[in-house]
């Protein structure tokens, strides 16, 4: 019946209901009580009753009446990324047109911090036996043995010499030395990629529902390189040799270096990916959660790397202030305060040695007791880490407080399971909340238990914490890749920590392991396809635009998205399968690469093992690796890139050039037309920047520029982003 008009008893309200109904079963009152189930009288007007299709058609006809509608039943839903981004369906993930049963024989290796196998993510009910070209093992180890694994998790190693070596005290307390899974993150990404379909999936109630991973049925090897502080290089290098040699067709790694990366070949990723790469194995890494420019890591070209966006499914809090205004915060906390407590800014209730803006961030000791005690505390919050947001709740528990507001300009999208009624609030938010506290004479708040919000627009964003282009270490390889479902994702846990079977995280090592089951289904589905055909597939295919058709958004700014924060753009699993065409690249272009960059030959044949040498190459620069996405860090006056596609769709097809240029910039493309008379034929075609005259000084002193280049025809829209900079002896300049 419409939205609320004001403020009605609910009494007179459920009158009014019942009276409705009387005149639908002939006046009779009884007879409409019994058939009425709920009145809703908070966020809007209506009713639910029982009634016949007569008697509803009836009242659908009344004044006043918006619409009525059967009662259906609804799907509960969770890992609700995969809804989200199109893929529905509970163990076949099938994408319409194709067949990815396949999966069975796909191999997907995690080197992360292991497995808890008795997950019912890792069941291996109705699956088919191990694939014959499995060459790995199950290692046993403390409370882990041969029979952990089975027909889904079919191998399972673990790598410690490297972290005993560096962390000698650290060797005692680490607990599961075997492939179990002590911290939940390996269990987590593994079942975001390839777990099960699991009935009831929730973290303490909330998102529950079925959920599973993107390639439910392909099978799992964990490589166990990381522990408690963290995965080192000897390990790590130890776990992609194996992983290599045992058969794996994708390698999935939540982890890497901090930022800025070192050079290629002293960074245990970049030569273990480099090496799967050459074997035919595509890896699949995250970009790093610094959120600053420049940030990303994980840079090699021979390697996908993943930035994190939001789905349209939050958690939140409400946080209730005395003169009755409502503010939303992201909490996973579901402690309740049963009453209205009185609110202060962390500030006034600093502790000895602290300053009031000390005090203000909730740091460890800095608060008074006396003045703290029983009071919901607004704290501030500068750095990134999920962590030291925890450790503030846990500050204002000892404290004696009973809620705590924290204001947070960076992240404000990510929940978090405070130890007490809390929420996080962007600046916005958190100075009108502290503005009542400050005119209010006796300010009150309420801080209500987190709840799941289905629908928020806009979505996808970019979360604010993914680490950003351009490529610190080569500009002309634009990374992140692409972009995938990062926040908030509910996955499989560790019990070992805080007895969950099930858990909520947030971060780049969430959106990773989103693409690691795309790649896995088109590995299904084209067996034969090069890792860089696979890459050029989740890339071309990918959307610059959200849910509602508009250009995707950056948190917690709100602005306008660009090739850095997302690469290629939000990854589209419908649309995979089929790409239409593929910038294909082979470990010899990655040679080629090398040489353009500056590798000689005996730093190459460290790498390669083999004669490779630099003469055979043509690459006069690393952008002319035959690379899906287009970036030119220092155009001088024109420069021209080549690329090649391959025809990977209908025998018969013509592609039409479409291009956005970067501001500007002047972009054309010879040919602009691509007629292709067989599958898997090759056209080369190449791409001109220049810079345009009257345009030199206005825009490009802002330094990078954006566009597109799509090819088009009918069916299929292949496109790469292009990203241009101006070299600075141009900047300004009248040609």
């Amino acid at each position: 019946m419409g939205s609320k008009t004001g403020e009605e008893d609910p009494g007179e309200t459920l009158t009014q209901h019942h009276q409705i109904l009387a005149a639908v079963h002939a006046g009779n009152m009884e007879q409409a009580q019994a058939s009425h189930v709920y009145s809703y009288t908070h966020g809007f007007t209506g009713f639910a009753a029982k009634l016949t299709q007569h008697q509803a058609s009836q009242i659908s006809k009344m004044p006043g009446v918006v619409s009525v509608f059967p009662n259906l039943k609804r799907r509960l839903h969770t890992t609700h990324s995969w809804d989200f981004m199109g893929l529905v369906g509970e163990e076949t993930m099938e994408i319409p047109g194709f067949s990815t049963k396949n999966q069975v024989n796909v191999i997907v290796g995690f080197i992360d911090t292991g497995i808890w196998p008795e997950s019912p993510s890792f069941s291996d009910a109705n699956m088919p036996p191990v694939p014959s070209r499995w060459k790995g093992q199950c290692q046993s180890g403390e409370a882990f043995n041969a029979s952990s694994c089975n027909r889904k998790l079919i191998g399972a190693r673990y790598y410690f010499s490297g972290y005993e070596a560096e962390e000698e005290e650290a060797v005692n307390t680490v607990s599961f030395r075997s492939p179990r899974d002590s911290s939940g993150h390996g269990s987590h990404t593994t079942s975001t990629a390839a777990g099960r379909y699991v009935k009831n999936m929730n973290y303490k109630g909330l998102a529950a529902g079925g959920a599973r991973g993107g390639a439910p049925m392909a099978r799992i090897a964990v490589y166990k390189t990381c522990w408690d502080s963290g995965c080192y290089d000897v390990d790590l290098l130890a776990a992609f040799d194996d992983a290599i040699r045992d058969g794996v067709h994708i390698l999935s790694l939540s982890l890497g270096p901090e930022s800025p990366q070192g050079d290629y070949f002293n960074d245990a990723i970049s030569v273990g990916s480099f090496h799967a790469a050459t074997h035919g194995i595509l890896v699949v890494a995250s970009v790093g959660n610094e959120g600053n420019q420049g940030s990303a890591t994980n840079l090699a070209p021979w390697m996908i790397t993943v930035a994190a966006s939001s789905t349209d499914r939050d958690f939140s809090s409400d946080i209730v202030l005395g003169d009755g205004t409502n503010f939303t915060g992201e909490s996973l906390s579901l402690f309740k305060m049963n009453a209205s407590a009185r609110i202060i800014s962390a500030s006034e209730a600093f502790a000895g040695y602290f300053t009031p803006y000390q005090s203000s961030y909730c740091l460890e000791s800095s608060l008074n007791r006396t003045k703290a005690r029983g009071k919901v505390l607004v704290c501030q919050h500068v750095e990134s880490s999920m962590e030291s947001k925890l450790e503030k709740s846990v500050v204002v528990k000892e404290a004696g407080g009973v809620g705590m507001i924290l204001v947070d300009e960076a992240d404000k999208d990510v929940a978090i399971p405070f130890d007490i009624p809390a929420a996080i609030v962007g600046r916005g938010t958190g100075d009108q909340i502290l503005a009542y506290v400050n005119r209010t004479r006796k300010p009150v708040s309420r801080i209500f238990p987190a709840k799941t919000i289905l629908g928020s627009q806009p979505a996808p964003r970019v979360a604010a914490f993914s680490s950003k282009g351009p490529n610190a270490l080569t500009p002309e390889i634009l990374k992140p890749d692409v972009t995938a479902p990062g926040l908030n994702i509910l996955a499989a846990w560790s019990p070992a920590v805080g007895k969950l079977q099930f858990n909520i995280l947030s971060g780049t090592s969430m959106s990773c392991p989103h693409v690691t089951g795309i790649a896995t289904l088109i590995k299904a589905v084209h067996p034969s396809w090069s890792p860089s055909a696979i890459k050029s597939a989740i890339m071309t295919t990918a959307t610059t635009l959200d849910k509602q058709h508009k250009p995707i958004i950056v948190d917690s700014e709100g602005r306008r998205g660009n090739a850095f924060d997302y690469g290629s753009g939000f990854v589209n699993p419908v649309r995979v399968l089929d790409p239409g065409l593929v910038y294909d690249a082979h470990p010899r272009d990655y040679i080629s690469f090398l040489c353009s960059i500056g590798y000689d030959m005996k730093s190459l044949h460290l790498i390669t093992r083999d004669n490779s040498t630099c003469h055979e190459t043509l690459f006069r620069t690393p952008s002319a690796l035959n690379y899906p996405s287009i970036t030119v860090p220092n155009l001088n006056d024109n420069f021209s890139v080549t690329r090649t596609v391959t025809n990977v769709g209908k025998p018969k097809s013509i592609y039409n050039a479409v291009v956005s240029s970067p501001i500007g910039i002047n972009v054309t493309v010879v040919p602009n037309r691509l007629i292709f008379n067989h599958f898997g034929q090759k056209i080369k075609f190449s791409v001109n920047f220049k810079v345009a005259a009257a345009a030199a000084a206005a825009a490009t002193s802002k330094g990078y520029a954006f566009g597109s280049l799509s090819w088009r025809n009918k069916k299929s829209q292949v496109t790469s982003p292009l990203v241009v900079r101006v070299a600075p002896s141009n900047m300004g300049l009248m040609r």
